[in-house]
């Protein structure tokens, strides 16, 4: 059996690629990527993130297995060992302080980006909160030892700061009492170290979309430390006084209205990262509070790719027209109650370094599932 690079097609997660070349190729008695990776295995890493199988296509020859070229199998080492160094994000630059332009230049930022996303939902279109039993108190008036989680839908990239502004005074939010979220890398260096330095300040954390370590990539870490009130900064680590609050689109892509039937939930599948952060947290100190929202794909319109089939090529990306924002809109931001794991998990939840038990995370996604379920069905006029 022959394998050659060209014949090697990528469905789903690269990590898959680097399995399948470990059972056909070794550098000596060491796999070649043993020094990349600390911690769980591959195949732990793969289990966690429940990645589907690679297809890997085997051209077949008549020549035996005995003679199987060396360069061809140096060849697909050398492959995969640069398109895992490719899709390995790029770590937190914890030696970094938290505001790399310092707080004054930080703050100029933050204000110019909130007034700004506030004229444009709340001046070009309107947004409405539905929290009927004031949940979003949370946010700012807590314990110190409470981190909060929030989950929500993804509709567009302005969806953060866009839910949040549009239903929020300004006034409560401040560089201390931000959320920290993940971001794209290609959006978070977008204009290199400058754009970097001041997402950063604006507690953004980069990450790629699939990177290879899966649930243990940097950002993820670093955002449930941040969750825990444990800050990595000028290359210390800190115990902060009060645990912050971290937001994920737990679906991990835009889903627009588009792709989905009239009368069926408008919610994508939803990623694993938010489960894990749950699974290895206490149960007792962490809030998770579901959000669903309405209305910013139609701000922030997308058009059908050309040949889109729902059954066949459901996760083409769709067309943005224009990032201008489109006026007279109606947007709606639901609240939910916070969501109770205690029943899944030990006092002071599970090891974040260790690989997770993949039941636990699906039975934790479950229950995030229903209760955005629960939202998407008030948003609908079901309830």
């Amino acid at each position: 059996v022959q394998i050659d690079n060209k014949y090697l097609t990528m469905r789903c997660h690269w990590i898959n690629l680097l399995a399948a070349s470990f059972a056909t190729t070794r550098c000596g008695n060491q796999h070649f990527l043993s020094p990349l990776v600390s911690g769980p295995s591959i195949s732990q890493i793969r289990e966690e993130t429940n990645d589907n199988p690679l297809e890997v296509k085997r051209s077949r020859t008549k020549a035996s297995t005995s003679t199987t070229s060396s360069s061809t199998q140096l060849n697909l080492e050398s492959a995969a060992r640069k398109r895992w160094q490719y899709t390995l994000s790029k770590d937190v630059d914890t030696d970094l302080p938290r505001r790399p332009f310092g707080r004054f230049i930080t703050s100029i930022f933050r204000i110019l980006l909130a007034y700004y996303t506030k004229f444009i939902m709340n001046a070009m279109n309107k947004t409405y909160l539905h929290d009927e039993n004031n949940n979003l108190r949370y946010l700012f008036d807590r314990e110190d030892d409470v981190g909060v989680l929030t989950i929500s839908n993804h509709q567009t990239v302005a969806d953060d700061p866009g839910i949040w502004v549009g239903t929020i005074p300004l006034k409560k939010m401040n560089l201390d009492t931000m959320r920290t979220i993940v971001m794209a890398e290609e959006w978070y260096y977008s204009f290199g170290k400058y754009s970097a330095n001041i997402f950063r300040g604006l507690n953004c954390l980069p990450i790629k979309r699939g990177d290879l370590r899966g649930l243990h990539s940097p950002a993820l870490k670093e955002m449930h430390a941040r969750l825990n009130g444990t800050v990595a900064s000028k290359g210390k680590t800190e115990k902060k006084k009060k645990k912050e609050w971290a937001h994920l689109m737990i679906e991990g892509r835009i889903y627009q209205s588009w792709r989905f039937q009239k009368d069926q939930p408008k919610l994508g599948k939803f990623r694993r990262g938010a489960a894990k952060l749950i699974a290895c947290s206490p149960p007792k100190k962490m809030i998770v509070l579901p959000v669903y929202h309405t209305g910013m794909d139609e701000i922030f319109p997308e058009e059908k790719p050309e040949g889109w089939n729902p059954e066949k090529n459901s996760r083409l990306a769709g067309k943005t027209n224009s990032y201008f924002p489109k006026k007279g809109k109606r947007v709606d931001v639901y609240v939910g109650d916070p969501i109770d794991f205690s029943d899944l998990l030990p006092e002071n939840g599970y090891d974040f370094n260790e690989v997770t038990d993949g039941a636990l995370l699906e039975s934790i996604n479950g229950r995030l599932f229903e209760g955005m379920l629960h939202l998407d069905a008030l948003a609908r006029g079901i309830y």
